[in-house]
């Protein structure tokens, strides 16, 4: 069992709530990744032992289980100061999935899914609530860009009455995500896959358009799909040769192979490698990774502790980013 840390914390944005730099997200911990339970409930009490203060999950998580995973957390340690954040989306994979996309034009279904999250999660109010996946076309047909969405109406009503702190975006979609921040309606974002060690595509708009608007940025998808969580040269190596796939194109794998070298090079795991080199960035609050082992979680704790990485190495890293 890890003991709590001395984890830095960082301002996220004007929620003003004060975060620590790593998070725990709950993607990858429940039934549907083949994780036991006791290894997940291991897993968040570790986080929240070594003073993780921000659980990351979503509705469609294990389809429920991670929100009811770590509602039960929460409920363990209610004499924690924890802060949780959700997702509404996915709504295939919710308690309103027999209605289909009509549910996301209807604010009495919308409502439905956010009170189950209440539930499963085991509190009357909650930190942060954000659009999952905003730009699928369920979503962006409803009226994000100009406010008349019906997920804007009612997140924007709990807020006002006092359920929820704030609203936010979940999304892989760098673009669309820029644009959405620009409307001044959003508090937090969590780009997945948006900061990591072949690219950093919130580079291109979203840092300036959340800067604008003190949106708060939490970072996900770091080891990129597994990719960048542990060195598979050979398998890299193998799909370089075919000349990519639908995954990863000639160049990317051509970063990835890169940064496999630094790793060698340096002695650095290429995880501690990936976390240390985002929270070098100050405009990110914090960077959420998720875990399927305590072991995982240690490793993350061991990497953030150890600070930002030096200059030189940055310089590196983004070297390689640049790779053609």
């Amino acid at each position: 069992m890890t003991t709590e840390t001395t984890l830095r914390t960082r301002r996220l944005g004007r929620t003003e709530l004060q975060v620590t730099e790593l998070s725990l997200g709950g993607y990858m911990f429940t039934g549907e990744f083949g994780v036991p339970r006791a290894e997940a409930t291991a897993i968040l009490d570790a986080a929240v032992a070594a003073g993780i203060n921000l659980l990351d999950t979503a509705e469609m998580y294990g389809f429920g289980e991670g929100e009811e995973l770590v509602g039960r957390a929460l409920r363990r340690h209610a004499d924690r100061s924890l802060h949780v954040s959700t997702k509404i989306g996915w709504l295939d994979r919710t308690c309103v999935r027999h209605l289909g996309d009509a549910a996301y034009a209807d604010e009495d279904a919308l409502r439905r899914a956010l009170e189950h999250s209440f539930w499963l999660l085991q509190r009357d109010y909650l930190d942060i609530v954000m659009v999952h996946e905003p730009n699928l076309a369920s979503w962006w047909g409803q009226g994000l860009l100009d406010g008349t969405a019906p997920v804007l109406r009612v997140l924007e009503a709990y807020r006002d009455a006092g359920k929820i702190g704030a609203i936010g975006l979940g999304t892989w979609d760098c673009d669309n995500l820029a644009d959405l921040l620009d409307t001044g309606r959003f508090d937090v974002a969590l780009v997945a896959g948006g900061y990591t060690l072949i690219r950093q595509p919130v580079r291109a708009r979203v840092l300036a358009a959340a800067k604008r608007h003190d949106v708060g940025l939490i970072m996900g998808g770091t080891f990129l799909q597994g990719a960048l969580a542990t060195v598979q040269r050979a398998a890299m190596t193998a799909r370089l040769q075919a000349g990519g796939d639908g995954q990863f194109d000639a160049p990317t794998l051509r970063r990835i192979l890169a940064v496999y070298d630094l790793c060698e090079e340096t002695g650095l795991p290429i995880t501690t490698l990936a976390l240390r080199y985002i929270l070098a960035d100050p405009a990110i609050a914090t960077v959420i990774p998720g875990a399927q082992q305590v072991a995982h979680l240690c490793e993350n704790l061991a990497a953030v502790a150890a600070g930002p990485l030096p200059a030189e190495l940055i310089a590196r890293i983004d070297a390689i980013s640049a790779l053609g």
